[in-house]
């Protein structure tokens, strides 16, 4: 097969630049530990075991396991791990018939694959098929009650259980569903992290608080916890991190397991755009031409790009394209035929990436270097797992000198450490929020952080805060939780609406599935092409109702002569960033400076927004589109957060296209480094501001920001303040190896390299407003567009008015300091124009947007976009 591969992609035209040959291992056994093998599941796990012997590290596992302790198994792909935690859990089941077991798998289709083979167990154990039950965001409150009472083995995702489980705690059967829990199963346990593994740490947390509260005194008011993952740094550290309690680790070092050969070959070609999607296609049809069946799996790292790769370029109804946002049947249908052997290939997002056990898929293609050596060990464990496999990365010859590497380092290098945030108020408020109502269901006091659980630090006063009261900062977080924090506050993003996607303009429509806020303004936008399950939409408009947001697209007829689309669709997006470097906005005193620059960590405010999109190469704006159709109107997220910002006083940094190039390359060097979802920062070169003493956003250029794009901010980035050479000095390297051809260049490599070496902490901030200049060409002033419709604090109540025009006037407080007001259409003022400060307006809504105004002058200026 491997040879076969070989001639598909000579065939092809593709040259292999680099190949990694990983060979096979033998195993070795070790006896089932005595508990387990007297145990009462025994009989029953013996069926499976050779000789009484499992592997060296399953059989320490399970010697860990039975003797109370909590365990994490960090081995890799197909090395048996379900086996542990199954083995285990039937083990207890049988010991104490009154005890159940919580699976935790990170995604759904894990818990549509997994199901059935739990249910296969149970039924060799002699207990019912019922005895093993999931419960989805699909299944009606009153049959996932059925499945808590009547179900001793119970799966979910933690998405599930925050919005069902905990948010009904009080229920008698969630109630003794809970008092029962004997063992808690988290699988692929490094996914929790950032996000998502910041907001399940408090989900555990807040179950374990429930446990102990409702288990009777003098029984086991905790529950033991088994994680399992293939890529994890530190696993003891981060499962402690994520539950607050302590683990035994079992790791690579006593790996039993037997593995098959692996090719790992670098094909060259494009990373991103058409011509990568092109490629994948062309391999994957090669494949599927070939004279004997082999299976294949192909990762693209865009949810319409997988879809575009599909098609565009696959016609061949033995593939299927596969992301997340699908209805729970489409995404079902997929995952049977995958496993069934009916469907041959597959096109998908990391939605696949995890526990997909097919024993037969021989060949990986992977669109450009995974985004982390997780995602990348995760994907070449789908393949070669019980007969030799290829795994492909198809990239220009730079792909990985460019990161300072090659294709044997990357595979070689231990992975990156897993983060999480516990430490972040918007994440601690949101979850207070959550504690509060379920300790008031359960009788408890509400103001008080419960006894025998590792809060975070700082979390005590965040519960008192979200009690009695809390500041402004918190309005837009508890706006969005309202009344059903639960289900409002989901787990993977905090603050973003989540948007779902239906067909047809009357009634309900059609449900196509779901995404977020930050997602569907850069796919779902007014006027786009959306692609779904290998069907084109146009998006006719969205529709805002209370706490909910839908966006409503109509099906584009194919011509029967065509096989590309209709009206591809580019965004037209723009952002702008106000960096406040004021003593509060400065992050814990974060600010190195030099004679020639200045770098920090600080908070900023970021405004991204789409105005129009492009068809071929016409743009097509809304503000010209909206006069004929009332539903093209701009979209828009604004947020707070923190970032890091890089200011280089030098000639050579004046150039937007040198710092739009390091702004990226920081980007993208952080999150490959340090294991950030690339959709989780972002990086700016242009339209950003420094909000001044006076509360006045002046433009500065000579400065690129990194930040999260997470609302609140997660300081994602301050890994780049703390290690800032480091990354000079990959980017360097880069430079070097991929002969000036790296994320960097060589010249602009050379030129960070010499202007960090100047650098040291700072002792004051006096150095900073000084170093603010102002532009050549003007005092320009960032400011809200006349017609704009914000927020205004009128008896501290914010109300929606129109602004008319920015004022550059004299402080009616202090005389002699000049202060930025607005005048606004005031119906108060029976009509009139009133005015207010500059700092009693919030943007709100859509209708307003930011622009540069010279107040010497009059003139307004355009922020710059891009696609």
């Amino acid at each position: 097969m491997l040879d076969a591969i070989d001639r598909v992609i000579a065939d092809l035209g593709f040259n292999i630049l680099d190949a990694v040959e990983v060979p096979e291992r033998p195993e070795t056994r070790a006896p089932v530990p005595k508990r387990i093998a007297d145990g009462p599941a025994y009989p029953v796990i013996s069926k499976t075991i050779p000789g009484g012997q499992v592997w060296k590290h399953q059989a320490q596992a399970l010697r860990d396991l039975s003797s109370g302790g909590n365990v994490v198994v960090s081995t890799g792909t197909a090395s048996g791990k379900s086996l542990i935690f199954q083995t285990y859990a039937l083990h207890l089941l049988l010991t104490d018939p009154g005890s159940k077991v919580l699976v935790f798998y990170p995604l759904r289709a894990l818990t549509n694959d997994q199901l059935i083979s739990w249910q296969r167990l149970a039924e060799t154990a002699g207990l019912r098929r019922e005895s093993v039950g999931r419960i989805y965001g699909g299944v009606p409150m009153a049959e996932g009650e059925q499945t808590l009472e009547r179900s001793r083995i119970v799966l979910m995702t933690p998405d599930v259980c925050q919005a069902r489980l905990m948010r009904t705690v009080s229920n008698p059967t969630v109630k003794k569903f809970i008092e029962s829990l004997s063992l808690l199963i988290l699988d692929e346990a490094h996914v929790y992290e950032s996000v998502l593994g910041s907001n399940t740490a408090f989900l555990l947390r807040r179950l374990m608080a429930a446990k102990r509260i409702l288990s009777p005194r003098g029984t086991s008011r905790q529950f033991q916890v088994v994680a399992a993952t293939a890529t994890i740094e530190a696993p003891a550290q981060h499962l402690e991190n994520l539950t607050g309690v302590q683990f035994n680790v079992v790791d690579e070092s006593v790996n039993g397991a037997p593995r098959s050969r692996r090719r790992i070959l670098h094909i060259e070609g494009p990373d991103s755009g058409s011509g990568g999607e092109a490629a994948i296609a062309g391999i994957a049809s090669g494949i599927c031409a070939m004279a004997e069946r082999h299976r294949f799996i192909a990762f693209v790292d865009s949810r319409q790009g997988t879809e575009r790769t599909f098609w565009e370029n696959l016609d061949n109804e033995n593939v299927k394209p596969y992301r997340s946002g699908y209805e729970e049947k489409q995404r079902e249908d997929i995952e049977r035929a995958l496993n069934n052997g009916t469907l041959q290939g597959v096109v998908s997002t990391s939605a696949l990436e995890l526990g997909i056990d097919i024993a037969d898929m021989e060949i990986g293609i992977n669109l450009g270097v995974p985004q982390s050596r997780k995602s990348f060990r995760q994907r070449l464990g789908r393949v070669g797992r019980t007969t030799p496999g290829v795994f492909l990365v198809v990239g220009p010859d730079n792909a990985f000198t460019r990161f300072g590497e090659s294709l044997a380092s990357y595979y070689e290098s231990s992975v990156e450490p897993s983060y999480l945030y516990l430490g972040n108020r918007f994440v601690q408020f949101a979850h207070a929020r959550c504690l509060r109502g379920e300790m008031e269901a359960l009788g408890r006091n509400s103001a008080e952080a419960p006894a025998g659980v590792q809060w975070p630090p700082g979390f005590a006063d965040i519960l008192k805060v979200a009690r009695e009261g809390y500041p402004k900062e918190f309005d837009h977080i508890a706006q969005i939780g309202g009344d059903a924090p639960h289900i409002n506050y989901p787990l993977r993003q905090l603050g973003e609406t989540n948007v779902e996607i239906r067909e047809g303009n009357q009634g309900s429509g059609i449900y196509l599935g779901d995404m977020a806020y930050i997602q569907a303004i850069r796919e779902a936008y007014p006027g786009a092409t959306y692609l779904h399950l290998g069907s084109a939409y146009v998006v006719n408009r969205w529709n805002s109702g209370f706490n909910k947001l839908e966006i409503r697209v109509t099906r584009l007829k194919q011509p029967s002569n065509s096989t590309s689309l209709i009206r591809p669709t580019r965004p037209i997006l723009r952002k702008s960033v106000t960096i406040d470097l004021s003593s509060q906005g400065i992050i814990s005193g974060r600010f190195k400076k030099g004679d020639k620059g200045l770098l920090a960590e600080a908070q900023v405010q970021v405004n991204e927004s789409v105005e129009g999109y492009i068809i071929g190469n016409t743009p097509n704006r809304y503000r010209e589109l909206q006069a004929k159709n009332p539903n093209m109107r701009r979209k828009q997220r604004d947020f707070r957060t923190t970032g890091v910002m890089v200011k280089i006083e030098e000639d050579w940094f004046s150039d937007p296209s040198v710092r739009k190039e390091v702004a990226e390359g920081l980007r993208d060097l952080l999150a490959r480094e340090r294991s950030v979802a690339p959709q989780d920062i972002d990086s700016a070169h242009t339209n950003i501001a420094l909000a001044t003493d006076a509360g006045l956003r002046k433009p500065i250029t000579d400065v690129v920001v990194i930040y999260d794009r997470v609302y609140g901010g997660l300081r994602l980035t301050e890994n780049l303040f703390d290690e800032f050479s480091h990354y000079i000095e990959r980017l360097s390297l880069g430079a070097e190896l991929s002969r000036g051809e790296g994320i960097v260049s060589g010249e602009t490599s050379d030129n960070l390299r010499r202007w960090v070496q100047d650098l040291s902490d700072a002792e004051d901030f006096v150095y900073l407003q000084p170093a603010i200049e102002p532009p050549a060409d003007g005092n320009w002033l960032l400011v809200f567009k006349p017609g704009s419709l914000v927020g205004v604090f009128r008896r501290g109540e914010l109300v929606e008015r129109e602004i008319k025009e920015p004022r550059y006037i004299d402080d009616p407080v202090n005389p002699g300091n000049l202060v930025l007001y607005y005048s606004y259409q005031d119906p108060a003022n029976r009509g009139g124009i009133s005015s207010t400060p500059a700092d009693s307006t919030q943007p709100v809504g859509h209708d307003w947007e930011w622009v540069w105004w010279n107040p010497d002058n009059g003139e307004y200026r355009d922020l710059e976009e891009s696609e």
